[in-house]
């Protein structure tokens, strides 16, 4: 069973001091990697910084939903057919996103499309002193900054 505080927002992103580097890459479905790791990753400019766990939530949400392969498969334990990429299933995901942003961590994810397509997500937690991009919150921006 699942710890309850599992299931909470926390404010250990605000402790640590932590701000996000989104990511987003495209390639073929059966196509390598190209971003690598992540120390790959933080030398190069972000796609675009955020600054809350709600920004997070809300850059993947909008990555996700641009992106996403709707479908119906068929479930064995249910015996019926079950939709994927639903309204009910992209909320869920994003409250998932906002709870692991909360605990101040990274978040990785790929989405495959109808058109063998795939795009890798990538959100870097990093402290102030990982940062080689001299980040700086701008107040007006709501969360994100380009």
């Amino acid at each position: 069973m699942t710890p309850l505080s599992a299931s909470l927002p926390s404010e250990d992103w605000q402790q640590a001091g932590v701000h996000w580097h989104a990511f987003i890459e495209r390639r073929e479905t059966d196509g390598p990697m190209r971003t690598g790791y992540r120390q790959h990753r933080l030398r190069q400019a972000p796609n675009t910084v955020l600054w809350s766990p709600w920004s997070v939530a809300e850059w993947m949400d909008a990555r996700t939903r641009e992106h996403i392969l709707h479908a119906e498969v068929w479930s064995i334990q249910d015996r019926e057919w079950i939709s994927i990429g639903d309204e009910d299933d992209l909320d869920e995901l994003r409250q998932q996103n906002f709870l692991i942003a909360s605990k101040g961590d990274s978040i990785y994810s790929d989405i495959y499309t109808s058109a063998n397509v795939h795009h890798d997500l990538f959100v870097e937690a990093v402290t102030h002193e990982q940062c080689t991009h001299d980040c700086t919150p701008d107040p007006s921006d709501n969360g994100t900054a380009a």
